[in-house]
Protein backbone atom coordinates (compact mmCIF):
# COMPACT_ATOMS: atom_id res chain seq x y z
CA UNK A 1 0.00 0.00 0.00
CA UNK A 2 1.37 3.58 -0.94
CA UNK A 3 2.11 5.62 1.86
CA UNK A 4 0.39 9.35 1.98
CA UNK A 5 3.25 11.03 0.03
CA UNK A 6 3.06 8.50 -2.59
CA UNK A 7 -0.81 8.06 -2.95
CA UNK A 8 -0.27 11.80 -4.00
CA UNK A 9 2.34 11.53 -6.34
CA UNK A 10 2.16 14.06 -9.21
CA UNK A 11 1.72 12.31 -12.69
CA UNK A 12 2.82 14.50 -15.39
CA UNK A 13 0.64 14.14 -18.40
CA UNK A 14 2.46 16.43 -20.87
CA UNK A 15 0.14 15.43 -24.11
CA UNK A 16 -2.97 16.71 -22.29
CA UNK A 17 -1.02 19.70 -20.19
CA UNK A 18 -1.91 22.84 -23.17
CA UNK A 19 -5.39 21.87 -23.37
CA UNK A 20 -5.43 22.06 -19.02
CA UNK A 21 -3.45 25.25 -18.98
CA UNK A 22 -5.95 27.09 -21.47
CA UNK A 23 -8.81 25.88 -19.53
CA UNK A 24 -7.66 27.13 -16.61
CA UNK A 25 -6.98 30.23 -18.54
CA UNK A 26 -10.70 30.24 -19.55
CA UNK A 27 -11.73 29.82 -15.23
CA UNK A 28 -9.89 32.80 -14.93
CA UNK A 29 -10.93 35.30 -17.90
CA UNK A 30 -14.67 34.55 -16.81
CA UNK A 31 -13.69 35.20 -13.22
CA UNK A 32 -14.47 31.89 -12.00
CA UNK A 33 -15.37 31.35 -8.15
CA UNK A 34 -12.77 30.09 -5.85
CA UNK A 35 -14.26 26.18 -5.97
CA UNK A 36 -14.09 26.15 -9.58
CA UNK A 37 -9.83 27.06 -9.82
CA UNK A 38 -9.18 24.64 -7.01
CA UNK A 39 -11.52 21.57 -8.74
CA UNK A 40 -9.47 22.71 -11.84
CA UNK A 41 -6.22 22.57 -10.34
CA UNK A 42 -7.32 19.59 -8.03
CA UNK A 43 -7.68 17.57 -11.32
CA UNK A 44 -4.45 18.84 -13.10
CA UNK A 45 -2.36 19.03 -9.98
CA UNK A 46 0.86 19.03 -12.09
CA UNK A 47 -0.32 22.62 -13.51
CA UNK A 48 0.35 23.44 -9.50
CA UNK A 49 3.40 21.53 -9.06
CA UNK A 50 5.52 22.84 -12.31
CA UNK A 51 5.08 25.94 -10.01
CA UNK A 52 8.20 24.82 -8.43
CA UNK A 53 11.34 23.60 -9.20
CA UNK A 54 11.05 20.06 -7.34
CA UNK A 55 7.50 19.48 -6.57
CA UNK A 56 6.42 15.88 -7.48
CA UNK A 57 3.42 15.74 -4.53
CA UNK A 58 0.48 17.85 -4.44
CA UNK A 59 -1.94 17.58 -1.58
CA UNK A 60 -5.39 19.13 -1.74
CA UNK A 61 -7.58 20.57 1.46
CA UNK A 62 -5.25 19.39 4.17
CA UNK A 63 -7.16 19.84 7.25
CA UNK A 64 -5.30 21.34 10.02
CA UNK A 65 -6.79 20.39 13.06
CA UNK A 66 -10.47 21.29 13.62
CA UNK A 67 -9.75 25.07 12.99
CA UNK A 68 -7.93 25.03 9.44
CA UNK A 69 -7.77 23.99 6.18
CA UNK A 70 -5.15 24.56 3.55
CA UNK A 71 -6.11 24.81 0.46
CA UNK A 72 -3.07 22.96 -1.21
CA UNK A 73 0.38 21.97 0.14
CA UNK A 74 2.96 21.12 -2.11
CA UNK A 75 6.09 19.24 -1.31
CA UNK A 76 9.24 20.27 -2.73
CA UNK A 77 12.13 17.54 -2.86
CA UNK A 78 15.23 19.05 -3.66
CA UNK A 79 18.52 17.88 -2.43
CA UNK A 80 18.82 18.92 1.00
CA UNK A 81 15.25 17.47 2.27
CA UNK A 82 11.53 18.03 2.86
CA UNK A 83 10.24 21.45 1.81
CA UNK A 84 6.42 21.87 2.35
CA UNK A 85 4.87 25.12 0.68
CA UNK A 86 0.99 25.93 1.44
CA UNK A 87 -0.93 27.61 -0.75
CA UNK A 88 -4.02 29.72 -0.10
CA UNK A 89 -5.87 30.37 -3.54
CA UNK A 90 -8.06 33.84 -3.56
CA UNK A 91 -10.41 34.75 -6.56
CA UNK A 92 -9.63 36.50 -10.04
CA UNK A 93 -11.53 39.64 -8.52
CA UNK A 94 -9.54 40.28 -5.69
CA UNK A 95 -7.18 43.35 -5.50
CA UNK A 96 -4.17 43.75 -3.65
CA UNK A 97 -3.30 46.92 -3.27
CA UNK A 98 -5.43 50.27 -2.05
CA UNK A 99 -5.53 53.63 -3.55
CA UNK A 100 -3.13 54.83 -0.56
CA UNK A 101 -0.73 52.10 -2.24
CA UNK A 102 -1.07 49.95 1.15
CA UNK A 103 -2.31 46.03 1.14
CA UNK A 104 -6.23 45.46 0.63
CA UNK A 105 -8.12 43.61 3.13
CA UNK A 106 -8.46 40.52 0.86
CA UNK A 107 -4.77 40.27 0.49
CA UNK A 108 -4.30 40.34 4.25
CA UNK A 109 -6.52 38.23 4.94
CA UNK A 110 -4.91 35.69 2.78
CA UNK A 111 -1.12 36.30 4.34
CA UNK A 112 -2.80 36.04 7.65
CA UNK A 113 -4.51 32.36 6.43
CA UNK A 114 -1.19 31.21 6.30
CA UNK A 115 0.70 33.04 9.32
CA UNK A 116 -2.23 30.84 11.35
CA UNK A 117 -1.35 27.45 9.61
CA UNK A 118 1.81 27.96 10.72
CA UNK A 119 1.28 28.73 14.48
CA UNK A 120 -0.69 25.78 13.89
CA UNK A 121 1.79 23.54 13.03
CA UNK A 122 4.36 25.15 15.76
CA UNK A 123 1.89 24.33 17.88
CA UNK A 124 1.12 20.66 17.00
CA UNK A 125 4.15 20.29 15.25
CA UNK A 126 5.00 15.92 16.16
CA UNK A 127 1.13 15.90 15.15
CA UNK A 128 1.60 17.28 11.93
CA UNK A 129 4.39 15.24 11.09
CA UNK A 130 3.37 12.12 11.99
CA UNK A 131 2.62 8.85 10.22
CA UNK A 132 -0.78 8.88 9.15
CA UNK A 133 -0.92 5.02 10.58
CA UNK A 134 -0.04 6.46 13.71
CA UNK A 135 -2.81 9.17 13.69
CA UNK A 136 -0.64 11.97 12.28
CA UNK A 137 -1.26 14.17 9.55
CA UNK A 138 1.95 12.72 7.23
CA UNK A 139 3.34 15.88 6.49
CA UNK A 140 7.24 14.57 7.13
CA UNK A 141 9.81 16.76 8.11
CA UNK A 142 7.60 19.91 7.71
CA UNK A 143 9.41 23.04 9.55
CA UNK A 144 6.75 25.41 11.25
CA UNK A 145 8.26 28.48 9.09
CA UNK A 146 7.04 26.43 6.11
CA UNK A 147 6.86 28.21 2.62
CA UNK A 148 3.86 30.21 1.59
CA UNK A 149 2.50 31.05 -1.26
CA UNK A 150 -0.72 33.14 -2.41
CA UNK A 151 -2.51 33.06 -5.56
CA UNK A 152 -4.84 36.23 -5.73
CA UNK A 153 -5.81 38.64 -8.56
CA UNK A 154 -4.81 39.39 -11.73
CA UNK A 155 -2.05 41.29 -13.31
CA UNK A 156 -3.61 44.63 -13.86
CA UNK A 157 -4.24 45.50 -10.64
CA UNK A 158 -0.03 44.53 -9.71
CA UNK A 159 1.49 47.98 -9.62
CA UNK A 160 5.28 48.85 -9.16
CA UNK A 161 4.20 50.18 -5.82
CA UNK A 162 2.98 46.82 -5.09
CA UNK A 163 5.56 44.63 -6.89
CA UNK A 164 7.61 46.43 -4.08
CA UNK A 165 5.22 45.07 -1.10
CA UNK A 166 5.10 41.87 -2.38
CA UNK A 167 9.24 41.69 -2.61
CA UNK A 168 9.08 42.92 1.35
CA UNK A 169 6.89 40.02 1.90
CA UNK A 170 8.89 37.46 0.02
CA UNK A 171 12.01 38.89 2.38
CA UNK A 172 10.05 39.40 5.46
CA UNK A 173 7.72 36.23 6.11
CA UNK A 174 8.58 33.62 3.29
CA UNK A 175 5.27 34.18 1.61
CA UNK A 176 5.11 34.22 -2.58
CA UNK A 177 2.16 36.75 -3.71
CA UNK A 178 1.38 35.56 -7.43
CA UNK A 179 -1.42 36.59 -9.90
CA UNK A 180 -3.27 34.11 -11.77
CA UNK A 181 -1.92 35.77 -14.68
CA UNK A 182 1.53 34.67 -13.46
CA UNK A 183 0.53 31.03 -13.07
CA UNK A 184 -0.95 30.88 -16.45
CA UNK A 185 2.32 32.44 -18.51
CA UNK A 186 4.38 29.45 -16.29
CA UNK A 187 2.34 26.88 -17.13
CA UNK A 188 1.89 28.06 -20.68
CA UNK A 189 6.19 28.18 -20.86
CA UNK A 190 6.13 24.56 -19.92
CA UNK A 191 3.50 23.46 -22.05
CA UNK A 192 5.47 24.70 -25.32
CA UNK A 193 8.63 22.91 -24.06
CA UNK A 194 6.63 19.56 -23.23
CA UNK A 195 4.37 19.72 -27.15
CA UNK A 196 8.06 20.72 -28.68
CA UNK A 197 9.46 17.26 -26.96
CA UNK A 198 5.95 14.95 -27.21
CA UNK A 199 5.57 16.39 -31.12
CA UNK A 200 9.58 15.41 -32.01
CA UNK A 201 10.03 13.02 -30.26
CA UNK A 202 6.84 10.77 -31.97
CA UNK A 203 7.97 8.46 -34.85
CA UNK A 204 8.38 10.20 -38.43
CA UNK A 205 5.51 8.07 -39.64
CA UNK A 206 2.90 9.56 -36.55
CA UNK A 207 4.20 13.46 -37.26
Amino acid sequence: MLDYIEEHAVVLDHERFGAAVEELASLVEADAPESALQSHLESYPYILSLQFPHCHHVFPKVRLGNQYETDFFCLDIPSSGYEWCAVELETTQKKVITKAGRKTADLEHALQQVRDWRSWTTENLSYARGARVKSGLGLKDIQPRFYGYVVIGRRKNYSDIFNGIRSQVRRDEQIEIRSWDGIIDWARKRAAIFSAHFVTSLPIEEI
